[in-house]
């Protein structure tokens, strides 16, 4: 069916008279506008644009625009789409290591929430940049919705004895991550904060990879990179664009209220309280939950009551832009036994926001306006699925209310003035939050609701790490929006057809309900008459307007809403009066209405707010997308059948685009103007159409920039790119987020039950006078299926195929409602409502047509039988009448040939209109069953072609028309289908049928596709995997291929364990087919297997649907000697002379390979070269290899700092192994992937066979070329140093055969199925049945060569196994090397697995369980194996990954399979992959059995070109020259040798004309692993290599060792002399004087158990303190890995030590020492012995930030040694500084000099001289008596005691005085 004629869009290509019909437009427009407000002037400059833009040359040269009239809305063959299914998901997250997390020495561990799973990391001590290097994996089977939604957090917990409290965390959505390139981010940094307490900041980072995959998707592993030097802040996890600081806002949402909710609920206590209270009070308790990134808050709940008022705002704190997409509002029913939803709606942010600089930006923003809730149908019947419906999961099917409300978003850090003006709006809800004693006081409808929201801000609050309740707070109510501004719409319906009625409901009668909100709903009226009708004037004014505005243009009908009295309110019809259906002629399931005479109408009016302005602009923006979309697609087309006129008809949809374009600017200019100052328009409105607006405008940029650069560069491919890219930014501003109408629903009322339904947009239908606002379903006959509400099965659910006339618009517009109706139809006047719209229309006219349906056949049904086939019959439905095709048993692909009459059918209606547009045919597939229900697989809409009879007979012609079964893809079918008018009394005219026996017509020899020979060459190659069937295994199978009606037999395999290859390899066919090539029929691959007395039994099938892949096209011939032009592919000029020319891309030829070989470089040129598009013309060859000398020279002496370090980080291997070579490709991959080069080489992928040497050379740059030397031997030579370049080899981070076409260049491999089909997850592999090897060459038959054919057909002549092996038995040597696994799955309870590697290859199996690794998600193998094998009996390789258990089986944890025989036979040689240099031995010694120069010839001779010419420095292949060095120095000798050179040859076998391919390079590739239990699931990856060898060649080399590398020992001392400034912690309780107890604890991260302290230094008054104390510690390291290994049980009742690989950091802390409570932290540094800052040379020049600044960082494996002062940190601020000094040596040398820990012998270090204060008071009491209180107060002590003494001596004196002067008296 081709497109139909463009939509009506501009009024633009109208020309003449037809140009005043818009000015009549016009004033029609502007006069409604008295009333609407709305579409006065925008239209009015829309279409003045228009105008001007048609007089401007050029612009539509192709075509004008004519608006087609179209009656019926545009075919759409999908007739139902199946519901999302629940699906599986997994979020697979790594936890790296955290930094700068806030705390003092802190126990960190980080908590994973991914929706309500959770998992906890292990817990690290005392550090605030744990480092964890652990793997989750999170599995979810749920619906993608609901799955998108999950918050993914990261919560770094503090770990204390009891408790613990949580640092920080961050947030994240699964759809964001979804979003991302390869739907994960990959060593990214999450920023945590604290929710709870906004101004603190940021709290630390965490490193983490976080994928989401759902099944299928293919995991690519990120590089894993851990680099001291690293940026934080440049790598932050967000999504690309997001701004990297991102502040706090308030999210405000605020619920005003709700309507038309359904009154009673739907749970089970309802019906009995409606049994006691009755029907009229509404029952629900409704309240709004509304849920925001993991926070969750709701209103108070109002009792008994349909229609709600809350007024209260739900504020959240959220970072801002937030990682997260949706918001979710949920109205619930507050029930006794439990709360249900009653409907659910979300936000998508994006679309309310616009997150673009400067003033195009804005944040999210909406209403306040209403939002529609749709769910479950609202008679209260309890079914499984209302519950979903109600919470958002699927498609509702009625209408549930409305809510009105308001969002609005505030940034907490000062903002711009636009923010501002949001906090003002928000100050009073502060006040009333302040006066109601914080808002949950006094909520709606009394305290409980209150109580309720508190509690639930409680409940939610109970755990840290949950959800943070947000706040509720009460809100002014918006001013109510008056009556007046309400506006009467009517929706008119007429009903033209309605058949494929079920026959279960048709023995009622049956109606059909349509419905607007709740206007219109039988069942449930609404509460009022009809919802708040106009006031008396406003509906005057809006009925009278139309009747004086009829203008000449307009159909003079009477006006169609009458004058009424202003009480009595307009009345709905909204049901068709009930009817018996009749049954369908020609088939018993179905039964059709008879609806020829007259149609019934309905006509529902409803009262909505007049913002229909939005809609408008929503169809303006559809109609553009609509236009562009199908302008692109059919342009996609032309250039997918590669047709020239593709370029220019996008061109032309691209101007076409501008010109739409800029008429919607200026209308939306217009429209900011005109309503700027109007209060209805919302905020989002206005920033909506600006943004509409703005974004078009760039997209018109876009669009120009597209054309103009296509004349320079580029091609249709690129052009498509773009548009294609622009469809999509349209359709995105399609959506209008503010909702103004509700859908409309249409029902199917059997008896008054609800049966079946369709839903319609309201916007698809809105009437606007302006054409291009119009809605696509306005005025047009649209075909509905309905289908029954909930869960969908998997047959055709379609219970109706109805036909309606749909119109809606505001009551106003209501005299256009029937100008679109097809011509022969009035209205039915008379009667009570013969004012109104009318009841029905009366068709006068009917036609008899037959309709002849030419079944021809189908191709690649779905298979419904447990043979894997189908018995597929077709029946075709029209109108009254139906039939039903023959059914063809077991294909799926039949073809039926047949013609399906349907005589006499009757339309009624104007003979044009039925000629332009016939009414639709529904042809559905069926599966015929002998004992059961047919099965649906699948159906398509098709329109017939129509033949009136006064038009001249042509024959129709064949189409194929897509099936769909649900939303997948069913198949096709090719059919024509013609409508002929039946004249009574010219009944011969009829063209003849001809007919068969059985009373079958068949498809007549006119329609059916003209034939021509065609000759069907097949190649078996043999029959891989098959299983068993029915229960027995197959032995003897033979393979049918059945194409056209003829089948080809392959020979029988007598005996499938032995040989599984078939006896004869070649079979030929000559067949029957259509000469258009999109008509040739499917190919079917049938195998069957033979059985004892004859018997034969179905193993399993496939089909081919498309022949052109096996269209021959005969081979390049082969290039003579002389020099001829290249073939296309190369940009290389034809001969030697001519000058080179740059290339477009750069190609392995373009660049010239130094070779690593001895001190002098030598070079490849290919002679006549163009240079690389990157590079300057190279100068000739001399001065080239002068300039390579001279920059080897200078890098040779360019740094001996690095070179130093070199030596030094390589002191430790002295011997270069394979891991030297794997850590350098490494990096050379990673130098690779971040170079600029990377794009022009994915652009250049179908020049990939060139690039293989290029890139070397390229990225390398030319001081490379030197530095890639290396000798024969594997040592270093000593002249050379180390600035030797290592030999790399390639590493894939997919499978090989992701890279090479699964190595099918030589045989396809097709996979026979078996069993039924169906859309149930893992069903695809349990119908695998095995898989046949083979190959299909196709060409058609001329006269002359048939001739040839039955001349000769010898099997040497068949073209189809031209360069094909024998297919015998071939022994072969198998090598397989397992390098590592990554991301493997857990396997263990806890969180860990022990993997191990099985090798399974036919019956031989390699169990390697002894060597398993334990506790390691990561492992590294190193393994290499050996077996021998039968090709092809033993061709599949698995690889499987096993957990080791103690106790119970081994769990699988995933496998790979590997076809060993497509490697061993393709051209492109995976047998064993080519180094990129030479070596007789040591770490890169060839490992083929053939060197390069015989691998060379042997090439040359398979591919049947001449022999290599090897001459000296250069060797010559297929008039090719290679231009190198060939002569060596051995011994003091010069020797010839071609082996380098014929090497650098073979790395460019691609540029070798005609039968070039890239050959496969040394390589390590990466499989993923899979889990049957869990398919197309990925469950990890292995890094490996296979080697594949033949026997019958020489023996190959030795296997390469790849066993890991063992950690070397080294020992590390530390000596700790002095510490100053040290904080002051304590003070004296006597004097008050501050002072510390000073001591210094050190330990290397991950060795926590051998954790060394200082002794303490008392007393330190001035913070300094004198240690000569000596930490010693010994641990393992990794130098190419630069890690420490740390090995240890993890705890008591581990059976194995398990391995860690850590960084190499040491911790040094500093702390006060306290004898009766728990020592005081004063603060840590922690160094990074790879790079850490120089100590400073004094204390005074030790600062802060040393740490921080880009001061040269020092690596203590390169200088051995370092002393200097650091500076020790507690939460950012200096704490004092130390002074140590490091030593570092290999355990070797550690062993020769041994030294004691602390100050013990041996070389014991010398007591420091502390002072005299520095001791423990605890101990020595005196002493310290004497140091605290003599030193300080000596002379108060004195001047006391004197005092003291001189008291005594006086109060003795006086004491004594009185009785010594009475002595003296009585004495005296």
């Amino acid at each position: 069916m081709e497109p139909k004629l463009r939509k009506a869009k501009l009024m633009l290509g109208l020309k003449g008279k037809k140009k005043k019909k818009v000015n009549t437009d016009l004033v029609l427009a502007n006069k409604g506008a008295v009333d609407s407000g709305v579409e006065g002037p925008p239209e009015a400059s829309a279409l003045q644009q228009g105008q001007n833009w048609e007089d401007q040359p050029g612009t539509s040269a192709v075509r004008t625009r004519i608006i087609p009239n179209n009656k019926r809305a545009k075919l759409k063959t999908c007739i139902q789409k199946s519901e999302g299914k629940p699906r599986s998901f997994q979020v697979c997250i790594n936890i790296t290591e955290a930094r700068q997390l806030v705390g003092e020495n802190i126990d960190p561990s980080v908590l994973l929430e991914v929706g309500d799973e959770k998992k906890q990391t292990s817990v690290k001590e005392g550090t605030n940049a744990p480092f964890y290097n652990e793997y989750f994996v999170f599995e979810f089977f749920a619906y993608k919705e609901v799955f998108f939604d999950k918050v993914i957090k990261l919560t770094v917990m503090h770990s204390k004895m009891l408790r613990s409290f949580s640092v920080g965390s961050f947030k994240v959505d699964v759809s964001t991550v979804y979003r991302q390139p390869g739907h994960q981010f990959t060593n990214k940094w999450a920023v945590l904060t604290n929710p709870g307490d906004i101004s603190t900041g940021v709290k630390g980072y965490v490193k983490c990879d976080i994928s989401v995959s759902a099944k299928g998707d293919a995991v690519k592993p990120g590089p894993k990179a851990s680099d001291a030097e690293e940026q934080i802040d440049k790598n932050l996890l967000v999504p690309e664009g997001f701004p990297s600081e991102r502040p706090w806002a308030r999210f405000f949402v605020k619920v005003y209220r709700a309507e038309g909710l359904p009154r009673n609920n739907s749970s089970i206590m309802a019906n009995v309280t409606k049994a006691f209270i009755g029907d009229n009070t509404a029952l629900i308790d409704p309240y709004v939950e509304v849920s925001f990134f993991k926070q969750v808050g709701r209103t108070s709940t109002q009792k008994s009551t349909a229609e709600p008022a809350w007024n209260e705002q739900i504020v959240f704190t959220e970072m801002f832009p937030p990682l997260c997409q949706r918001l979710k509002i949920q109205v619930w029913d507050e029930g006794s036994m439990g709360d249900v939803a009653i409907g659910t709606h979300y936000f998508d942010l994006k679309r309310i926001s616009n997150e673009q600089d400067g003033d195009r930006g804005f944040l999210p923003t909406f209403g306040p306006a209403w939002i529609n809730l749709y769910g479950s149908a609202r008679n209260g019947s309890m079914g499984d699925d209302t519950v979903e419906l109600n919470e958002g999961i699927g498609e509702g099917v009625s209408f549930r209310g409305r809510v009105y409300m308001e969002l609005a978003v505030e940034i907490l850090s000062g903002g711009s003035g636009s923010e501002s003006k949001l906090s003002r709006a928000v100050k009073p809800l502060k006040d009333a939050k302040a006066g109601k004693g914080g808002g949950t006081g006094g909520g709606g409808g009394g305290g409980g609701g209150a109580g309720a929201a508190a509690g639930g801000a409680v409940a939610a609050d109970d755990d840290k790490g949950k959800a943070v309740a947000a706040e509720v707070l009460p809100v002014d109510s918006p001013p109510v929006l008056d009556a007046d501004n309400n506006e009467t719409f009517l929706l008119f319906g007429a009903l033209f057809e309605a058949t494929m009625i079920d026959r279960k409901i048709g023995d009622k009668p049956i109606s059909f309900e349509f419905s607007v909100g709740n206007c219109g709903n039988v069942l449930e009226p609404p509460e009022k008459n009809a919802p708040r009708p106009p006031s008396p004037a406003v509906r005057r004014r809006a009925l009278d307007v139309p009747v004086g505005a009829v203008t000449p243009g307009a159909s003079p009908a009477s006006p169609l809403l009458p004058r009424e009295p202003p009480d009595a309110p307009p009345t709905s019809r909204s049901t068709t009066p009930p009817q018996r259906p009749l049954i369908v002629e020609g088939n018993k399931y179905y039964m059709h209405l008879p609806l020829e005479k007259q149609k019934p109408c309905v006509s529902v009016l409803s009262s909505w707010e007049n913002r229909a302005y939005r809609l408008h602009t929503s169809n303006m923006l559809d109609n553009i997308a609509v236009l562009f979309e199908e302008g692109v697609a059919s342009a996609a087309e032309l250039h997918r059948k590669s047709e020239p006129g593709a370029e220019h008809l996008l061109e032309t949809v691209l101007r076409e685009f501008c010109a739409d374009a800029r008429s919607f600017v200026a209308a939306a200019e217009a429209k900011l103007k005109a309503e700027g100052k109007s209060s209805y328009l919302t905020q989002l409105d206005r920033k909506r159409l600006t943004l509409c607006k703005q974004e078009l405008e760039s997209m018109i940029g876009e669009a120009q920039f597209v054309v103009e650069r296509k004349r320079k560069a580029g091609g249709v491919k690129e052009m498509l790119q773009h548009a294609t890219k622009l469809t999509l930014k349209i359709r995105f501003l399609v959506e209008e987020p503010q909702h103004t109408v509700p859908d409309v629903f249409v029902w199917l009322l059997s008896n008054n039950k609800r049966v079946a339904y369709a839903r319609l947009r309201a916007r698809d239908l809105l009437y606007s006078s302006s054409r291009e606002a119009r809605g696509i379903h306005c005025g047009k006959i649209v075909t509905l299926f309905l289908k029954p509400p909930g869960k969908r099965v998997a047959d055709l659910s379609v219970q109706a195929k109805v036909d309606v006339y749909l119109w809606y618009g505001p009551s106003a517009d209501s005299v256009h409602m029937l100008d679109d109706l097809p011509e022969g139809l009035s209205a039915a006047t008379g009667g009570a409502a013969a004012s109104g719209p009318p009841a029905a229309l009366l068709c006068a006219e009917q036609h008899t047509f037959q309709l002849r349906c030419h079944m021809y056949q189908a191709r690649g049904l779905i298979a419904a039988d447990a043979s894997g086939l189908s018995d597929p019959f077709a029946r075709v439905t029209c109108l009254s009448h139906s039939q039903t095709t023959n059914v063809i048993s077991q294909t799926l692909s039949p073809t039926w040939n047949q013609c399906l009459l349907m005589s006499r059918l009757l339309l009624s209606g104007d003979l044009q209109h039925i000629w332009k547009e016939p009414p639709r045919v529904l042809v559905e597939v069926y599966d015929d069953d002998a004992l059961s229900k047919a099965e649906y697989l699948g159906a398509t809409v098709v329109v017939p072609e129509v033949r009136l009879a006064s038009d001249p007979y042509a024959p129709p012609t064949l189409q194929y028309s897509p099936l769909h079964c649900g939303s997948q893809p069913g198949g096709d079918l090719l059919a024509a289908f013609e409508l002929l008018q039946v004249h009574e009394s010219t009944h011969q005219s009829l063209p003849p049928l001809e007919k068969q026996e059985g009373g079958i017509y068949t498809v007549p020899a006119n329609i059916r596709p003209v034939l021509s020979t065609f000759r069907l060459e097949v190649l078996f190659w043999g029959m891989r995997e098959l299983k068993k069937v029915q229960l027995l295994s197959v032995d003897r199978p033979q393979v049918f291929i059945e194409c056209a009606g003829k089948i080809l037999r392959s020979s029988v395999i007598q005996k499938y364990k032995s040989n599984p290859n078939f006896p004869t390899l070649v079979g030929a066919i000559e067949l029957e087919l259509p000469e258009n090539e999109h008509l040739h029929p499917p190919l079917s691959i049938t195998v069957v297997d033979w059985r004892a007395f004859g018997r034969s039994t179905l193993v399993g099938n496939h089909v081919i649907n498309n022949l052109k892949a096996f269209k021959y096209t005969p081979p390049p011939a082969l290039p003579a000697p002389a020099p001829t032009p290249p073939p296309p592919k190369r940009t290389e000029p034809p001969g030697p002379s001519a000058p080179p020319e740059p290339g477009l891309y750069p190609s392995a030829g373009d660049t010239t390979v130094t070779a690593p070989l001895t001190n002098q470089d030598f070079l490849i040129t290919v002679e006549g070269e163009a240079p690389p598009a990157t590079a300057p013309p190279p100068p000739p060859e001399e001065d080239l290899k002068k300039t390579r000398g001279g920059a080897a020279k200078s890098t040779r002496g360019r740094s001996t700092k690095r070179k130093k370090r070199t030596i030094a980080d390589e002191s430790a291997e002295c011997v270069i192994d394979w891991w030297s070579k794997y850590y350098a490709s490494r990096e050379k991959q990673a130098k690779q992937d971040g170079s600029p080069f990377t794009e022009v080489f994915d652009k250049a992928l179908p020049y990939q066979g060139l690039l293989s040497d290029g890139i070397d050379s390229l990225v390398g740059g030319v001081s490379d070329g030197d530095k890639k030397k290396q000798k024969g031997k594997g040592t270093l030579d000593p002249n050379l140093g180390p600035a030797t370049k290592l030999a790399t080899l390639k590493l894939y981070n997919k499978e090989l055969e992701a890279e090479f076409g699964s190595f099918n260049d030589w045989v396809n491999t097709y996979e026979l199925f078996r069993g039924k089909a169906n859309e149930e997850e893992g069903a695809t592999e349990e119908r695998l049945v095995g898989k046949f090897k083979g190959r299909f060459c196709l060409y058609k038959l001329n006269e002359d060569n048939a001739q040839d054919w039955d001349g000769d057909t010898d099997a040497g002549d068949f073209r189809v196994s031209r360069g094909i092996p024998p297919n015998g038995l071939v022994q072969v040597l198998i090598r397989v090397y397992i390098v590592s696994a990554s991301n493997l799955h857990p396997a263990d309870p806890d969180g860990k697995a022990d993997p191990y590697i099985v090798l399974r290859l036919g019956k031989n199996e390699i169990k390697d369980r002894d060597n398993y690794i334990p506790k390691q998600l990561n492992p590294v193998f190193g393994r290499s194996f050996e077996m021998q094998a039968t090709l092809p009996r033993e061709s599949l390789l698995s690889v499987v990954v096993y957990d080791y258990d103690l106790v119970g089986g081994d769990d699988l944890m995933g496998e790979t399979r590997i076809d060993l025989e497509n490697r061993f036979y393709s051209r492109h040689r995976a047998t064993c992959g080519l180094p990129t240099e030479y070596s007789l031995d040591g770490y890169n010694a060839w490992r083929d059995g053939l060197k390069p120069s015989e691998l060379l010839s042997k090439l040359c001779r398979d591919h049947g070109l001449e022999e290599p010419l090897f001459r000296p420095g250069r060797i010559s292949v297929a008039d090719k020259v290679f231009v190198g060095k060939t002569c060596f120095m051995h011994e003091d000798e010069p020797l010839e040798s071609y082996e380098h050179l014929s090497l650098k040859v073979l790395h460019r076998w691609a540029e070798i004309p005609a039968v070039g391919c890239k050959l496969v390079p040394e390589h390590i590739e990466t499989r993923t692993l899979f889990h049957k239990d869990r398919p197309g699931m990925d469950q990890g990856q292995v890094q490996m290599w296979v080697d594949i060898f033949p026997m019958d060649l020489p023996p190959p080399g030795p296997a390469v060792d790849i066993s890991p590398r063992k950690p070397k020992g080294y020992e590390l001392r530390i000596i700790i002399w002095n510490t100053e400034d040290v904080i002051l912690e304590d003070s004296s309780f006597l004097t008050g004087q501050q002072s510390s107890d000073i001591y210094i604890k050190g330990w290397l991260k991950g060795l926590e158990d051998d954790r060394q302290e200082t002794d303490v230094h008392y007393n330190s008054l001035t913070g300094e303190g004198n240690f000569n104390w000596r930490f010693v510690f010994p641990f393992s390291y990794l130098p190419a890995e630069k890690v420490i290994v740390v090995s240890k049980k993890e705890h008591i009742f581990s059976l194995d030590k398990s391995e860690q690989k850590l960084p190499a950091i040491l911790s040094l802390q500093v702390w006060d020492f306290e004898t009766l409570s728990s020592d005081d932290f004063l603060g840590t540094v922690e160094l990074d012995l790879h790079g850490f800052p120089r100590g400073a040379k004094t204390a005074k020049l030790c600062k802060a930030d040393m740490l921080t600044d880009g001061t040269e960082r020092i690596s203590i494996f390169q200088q051995k040694r370092a002393r200097g002062w650091w500076p020790f940190a507690k939460s950012g601020e200096l704490t004092g500084k130390v002074e140590a000094e490091f030593h570092l040596l290999i355990a070797e040398e550690a062993e020769k000099n041994p030294v004691g820990r602390a100050r013990k012998e041996p070389e014991p270090l010398p007591k420091p001289n502390r002072p005299d204060t520095s001791f423990s008071w605890f101990v020595n009491p005196f002493k310290c008596f004497f140091h605290l209180v003599w030193r300080s107060y000596k002379k108060y002590i004195i001047i006391a005691l004197v005092l003291l003494i001189s008291v005594l001596f006086l109060a003795l004196l006086f004491y004594t005085l009185p009785g010594a002067i009475s002595q003296k008296i009585v004495n005296g």
